[in-house]
């Protein structure tokens, strides 16, 4: 999908296609087959529980993390002490590359939210792995890709002026990346506050444009997820 004026976002997202969208994260993020089965072969697998700090922001690291089952919230402290959600990381998806490659620090705070399977694969056998498959360079090299226009986008959202603005922006973002099709449109697996975090907002101004968004018939609120409607379900 391509980016609009942030004045056209309203009727981009009235208009925009929910089937695309959805599998234009879904699709592109994951590393391929082939990719993720060399990498097992050298990595060792670790199981987190809910809450258990992954990855703290600062912190060394020597291995590239494969998410092999469950979420992963990724997420920065302003300096106020408020957490910002930046996404989640899902199954298939690989983390902590550009640390690995730079041999720098991770940038963010990596949470296991609920039970989760990382595979744990070492700088020393991961550039080895480089060395000896252009084919698994090349598709590493897609997800960093992947990874900079992500980051793009959120800075562009978080430019923008107004908290509507904001909220559409991110809405669609989400969707990218983190919703499933239902009958009526696409449902974003997020709770208001994960929403408030990810808009740098509060929770109770979120929960007022989400309100004038619903009245609309442009999306559905409902326990921890919001759907975004198709077009021919919304009310004129």
């Amino acid at each position: 999908m391509h980016s609009v004026p942030p004045q056209a976002r309203g009727l981009a997202f009235k208009n925009m296609d929910l089937d695309a969208l959805s599998q234009t994260w879904s699709v592109n993020s994951a590393l391929t087959q082939r990719s993720a089965q060399a990498l097992q072969a050298i990595g060792v697998l670790r199981h987190w529980q809910e809450g258990q700090v992954v990855l703290s922001r600062g912190q060394s690291i020597s291995s590239a993390l494969l998410l092999m089952n469950g979420r992963l919230r990724v997420s920065v402290t302003t300096p106020e002490g408020e957490e910002q959600l930046l996404r989640w990381m899902l199954p298939g998806e690989i983390s902590g590359l550009s640390s690995v490659f730079a041999e720098t620090t991770y940038p963010a705070d990596l949470v296991s939210a609920g039970p989760s399977q990382v595979l744990h694969i070492e700088r020393v056998k991961l550039l080895d792995l480089i060395n000896r498959d252009a084919t698994v360079a090349v598709d590493l090299l897609r997800i960093l890709g992947l990874r900079i226009n992500q980051l793009f986008d959120t800075l562009a959202d978080q430019g923008m002026h107004t908290l509507e603005q904001r909220v559409w922006a991110t809405l669609e973002r989400i969707a990218k990346f983190n919703s499933v099709q239902v009958d009526d449109g696409l449902q974003l697996r997020v709770s208001q506050s994960d929403l408030a975090q990810a808009t740098m907002a509060s929770r109770q101004r979120v929960n007022q444009q989400l309100q004038r968004l619903q009245d609309k018939g442009l999306v559905r609120l409902g326990y921890r997820n919001i759907v975004l409607l198709r077009p021919t379900t919304r009310t004129p």
